[in-house]
């Protein structure tokens, strides 16, 4: 709006230009972002997957960490050389029970915490009037799981998940979907934020211009985060004030 049309636009005008160039969507990943998950959900996806196929492929936090349930699952089946043919169903079968031992399992392990300062974040970009959502590559019933056990899964207005594409690199533009239905608001990628702490959560921000606040929860990944460009790498998220400064500008 020109400078002139606002300095004759009624007040409410002024409100709602004012609003709209305040609108932000923050999209927090939970795992290593949220919180650190122990390892019990990687040794059940190995677990199942040795059950299935009758061998192990062995998966180490590289294997999982920034990529989807789905896609993790057919890198391990990969791993093994099982790339011939539609194993979709191999996946399908493995997901499901994977997803069924872990709500067994999974409220009564011990290893999982919520990271101290990733709530108060979450509530300081809800006292501004932004909504906060998830992406994260867990699929959506696994994400309940891991939350739920810390009571915050109603913290966040929606999410997208593991199950909502078939790449996590999918994942913002479902996001801006799922907002029109959930919030009915119209999200713009410059007013998107994406919280995260893997290399991969750097990379697909920057590959759809979306700026991204990656926390470095493992010293040894923070050479291959700088390489994806993250927007603003820290190591944690302890300064809120200034986090939130920085998700108010452009």
């Amino acid at each position: 709006m020109p400078q002139s049309d606002l300095e004759t636009s009624s007040p409410q005008a002024l409100r709602q230009v004012n609003e709209s160039v305040k609108k932000r969507l923050i999209l927090f990943d939970i795992d290593g972002t949220l919180l650190d998950p122990g390892t019990l959900a990687r040794k059940l996806i190995d677990e199942v997957v040795k059950e299935v196929t009758g061998q192990s492929p062995e998966l180490q936090v590289t294997d999982v960490a920034g990529f989807s349930d789905p896609v993790i699952i057919r890198m391990a089946l990969a791993k093994l050389g099982q790339t011939d043919g539609d194993i979709s169903a191999t996946v399908d079968d493995i997901l499901h029970r994977y997803l069924r031992r872990l709500q067994e399992k999974y409220p009564e392990y011990e290893k999982p915490r919520l990271y101290d300062d990733a709530m108060p974040l979450v509530a300081a970009c809800k006292l501004c009037g932004w909504h906060v959502g998830l992406l994260s590559g867990n699929l959506r019933e696994a994400a309940k799981v891991k939350l739920r056990r810390f009571g915050i899964w109603e913290k966040f207005a929606f999410g997208v998940f593991g199950d909502d594409a078939v790449s996590r690199d999918d994942l913002l533009w479902v996001a801006r979907e799922h907002a029109w239905d959930a919030l009915a608001e119209a999200y713009t990628y410059d007013r998107m934020i994406l919280v995260g702490d893997t290399p991969n959560d750097a990379r697909i921000a920057t590959a759809n211009g979306v700026r991204s606040l990656i926390v470095c929860r493992r010293p040894e990944w923070k050479r291959k985060i700088i390489q994806h460009n993250p927007t603003w790498l820290v190591d944690s998220f302890k300064n809120v004030d200034k986090i939130v400064d920085w998700f108010k500008g452009d």
